[in-house]
């Protein structure tokens, strides 16, 4: 089962695509990575966190070659774990394939402006279910099974989001919410000088960083991990009294954009046979023959 995951506003895991074809084939990881495109549009700037297959790099970097393509680490943690097994002294021939890992694959140091927290996205428990136990079943049904399973999830989170509440009035998640609550609580103490235009230092015990308030950065990168200020640029802020918190949080984060993806976008019904896509070269495989 190939299966595309995304985080929504509230940082929650969201399913945006899946599909059923033969495991590690070059030819379908690059089918479903094209639908995938189609999908999402070609002005879309993605990056991927995916588990370490040639098979995954070689679509990616046909279908998105600009993008950034990275290895999850919780998948790289479970390969070291399974290398090792039992034994309680490490055998530096077991690990022997962490030497061909780039560097630049390792999502937690290199992921594009972003040096904080990011490992790996959670497939949804119902679609990792369905997709460990259910070998014996029809195509079809498994699709059906994964469709019935989501569908709910998003009706779930449609009448959660019409019920937001919080300190900003309901603008922003209920994680953006906590986010900043925490890095407001972490910017007490911190000490502001200003530097040049827009550019200011903050200080705190004995680490000092850059923000710049207009283009939305500071040198600690958390701000631009994930669209929310950091606690250097909340200190900034509350000190200059110049802009609400809220209003310069990532516009992906907010409630509007939270109601409006669940509430217009539905699990896409199973088409009919009649609409399936049948490829050019598929082969019809006869049962064996049988003899006396």
């Amino acid at each position: 089962m190939y299966i595309a995951v995304a985080l929504d506003g509230n940082h929650e895991p969201l399913l945006i695509a899946f599909d059923l074809g033969t495991i590690n084939r070059d030819n379908s990881w690059l089918w479903f990575m094209r639908r995938l495109k189609e999908c999402l549009g070609d002005n879309t700037e993605v990056g991927f966190i995916s588990h370490m297959s040639d098979s995954i790099d070689f679509a990616v970097q046909r279908v998105y070659p600009d993008s950034y393509h990275g290895y999850c680490c919780k998948n790289i943690a479970e390969k070291i774990r399974a290398s090792i097994g039992s034994n309680t002294i490490v055998n530096g021939n077991d690990l022997h394939w962490l030497d061909n890992i780039p560097i630049a694959k390792w999502v937690r140091a290199c992921f594009p402006r972003v040096r904080f927290n990011v490992k790996f996205i959670d497939i949804p428990v119902v679609v990792n279910w369905l997709r460990t136990n259910t070998h014996e079943f029809p195509i079809t049904t498994i699709i059906e099974m994964v469709h019935d399973s989501m569908q709910p999830v998003y009706l779930q989170r449609a009448a959660f989001g019409v019920h937001f509440t919080g300190d900003f009035h309901g603008l922003l998640t209920p994680y953006a919410l906590k986010v900043i609550h925490k890095r407001s609580i972490h910017s007490d103490g911190c000490r502001i000088t200003h530097i040049v235009g827009d550019i200011y230092e903050v200080s705190k015990y004995s680490t000092t960083e850059s923000v710049q308030l207009d283009r939305g950065i500071c040198s600690c990168g958390k701000w631009q991990k994930c669209g929310i200020p950091c606690e250097h640029a909340i200190a900034l802020l509350q000190r200059l009294e110049i802009a609400e918190i809220q209003q310069i949080v990532n516009l992906k984060l907010s409630t509007a954009v939270y109601r409006n993806a669940y509430q217009t976008e539905t699990v896409n019904p199973i088409p009919t046979l009649r609409h399936w896509e049948i490829p050019v070269e598929s082969v019809v495989a006869l049962p064996p023959r049988q003899f006396n």
